[in-house]
């Protein structure tokens, strides 16, 4: 795959993450212009995984189905503007709506670029360009808290959303006119009323299953902390809005980048040799980020909360390019982009469409360190989900027709 695909896929997800995470970002000025609690609050990040992992089995079966890249370009119009209208709105209920138009949108290219991806890459090479793909999570995420801390403290909420939305109009334009991929013959042919997918039978493969809900309590652990963290760090460590997003920033670019980097790095290298190496790593990183996390939340001292925030992001980060290469592999060629559409409801089911709601919940009821806490739990779940996976993996990846790697299975 040219380094020009490579290139404006990961600037549109660059983009995807940015518009996604600027509600985040821009938290205590929304709260306080439209007086919301909570749960209110939280439910809008509830909102827009619900209709992002609602929407990914149609753009998973369309895609497989009738080709790639005109629902990728689409779906980034559609949530380019829906970012930019957030500028106008002037109630909860519209609030609402526009961050269900942006899931709509972020779950056509999410779901599908991956599986563009995978088609034009041999195994040994996806977990490696995936990382660089997913290095788009927190640079992305990053300059959301950039723009948060920055834009918003002068200008307000309102502008930030305004200019966070216009690039990614421009990049829809230029992947519009990448080259095709080549899709499998359809099995069974003809059309249907309504898209016939393969999630059952991708369900009852054992490593995609606990691959997809060990991924899922991580999703729960990233996404409660990205949505809340900024208000965390205000509440209960005494930041300002802008000191706030400053730190999530450097933390968030430094630390997250280079996971995603060596995440993809090293599971290229570790399936080069064993096909189980990258879920011994995430696993390793889950349980390694536990205490991290704990420094994070409880530390009252920066000198211990900053290391622990640090930590834990890296450790997390290791995850979204190795555990995306390991799902469009085990599912086979032909289904890879409704692998990516299951994956992408289950992460999302028991990951960030409950976290940021139930956080709080937990935070009206007690406090918001409580609700962030939850988030550890998640982790020690997660590490055993991708332990459970171990013995399945080899076999798993065979029957998908990949075979192994080169190399995979030396000492």
């Amino acid at each position: 795959m040219g380094s020009r695909v490579l290139l404006l896929l990961t600037g549109l997800n660059l983009l995807d993450y940015l518009d996604r995470y600027l509600l985040a970002a821009l938290a205590s000025l929304i709260k306080e212009e439209l007086s919301l609690s909570g749960r209110a609050y939280g439910f809008l990040g509830t909102a827009f995984f619900l209709v992002y992992l609602l929407t990914s089995p149609l753009f998973g079966w369309l895609g497989d189905r009738f080709g790639r890249l005109k629902l990728m370009a689409g779906g980034a119009v559609l949530w380019s503007v829906a970012t930019s209208l957030t500028a106008w709105v002037s109630s909860y209920p519209w609030l609402l709506l526009t961050r269900g138009l942006v899931g709509v949108g972020e779950a056509s290219f999410g779901t599908l670029a991956p599986a563009y991806m995978a088609d034009r890459l041999p195994l040994e090479r996806r977990s490696a360009a995936l990382g660089v793909f997913y290095l788009a999570i927190p640079v992305g995420a990053a300059l959301a808290y950039l723009a948060g801390g920055f834009l918003g403290s002068r200008l307000g909420w309102r502008p930030v959303f305004l200019l966070g939305g216009l690039p990614g109009l421009l990049l829809a334009l230029a992947v519009i006119r990448l080259p095709a991929e080549a899709l499998p013959p359809l099995s069974p042919p003809g059309p249907a009323l309504f898209p016939r997918t393969s999630f059952p039978a991708l369900w009852r493969v054992p490593t995609l299953k606990r691959l997809m809900l060990g991924y899922g309590m991580t999703t729960f652990t990233l996404g409660g902390l990205a949505f809340w963290m900024p208000r965390f760090l205000e509440v209960e460590k005494g930041l300002s809005l802008a000191q706030a997003n400053y730190l999530l920033f450097g933390a968030v670019t430094v630390a997250g980048g280079l996971g995603t980097v060596v995440g993809g790095y090293l599971g290229s290298r570790l399936l080069a040799r064993r096909v189980e190496g990258p879920l011994w790593l995430s696993a390793g990183g889950a349980l390694a980020a536990l205490p991290l996390g704990a420094l994070a939340i409880f530390a009252p001292s920066p000198w211990l909360y900053i290391p622990g925030i640090v930590g834990a992001i890296f450790l997390l980060f290791l995850n979204p390019g190795l555990l995306t290469a390991l799902v469009v592999s085990v599912a086979g060629p032909a289904r890879r982009a409704q692998a990516v559409a299951l994956n992408i409801i289950v992460i999302h089911l028991v990951g960030d469409v409950p976290s940021p709601f139930l956080i709080g919940v937990v935070a009206d009821l007690w406090n918001l360190t409580a609700g962030v806490a939850l988030t550890l739990a998640a982790l020690a779940v997660a590490a055993g989900f991708f332990l459970a996976a171990l013995p399945h993996v080899q076999g798993d990846l065979r029957q998908a027709g990949e075979g192994e790697p080169s190399g995979a299975g030396r000492a």
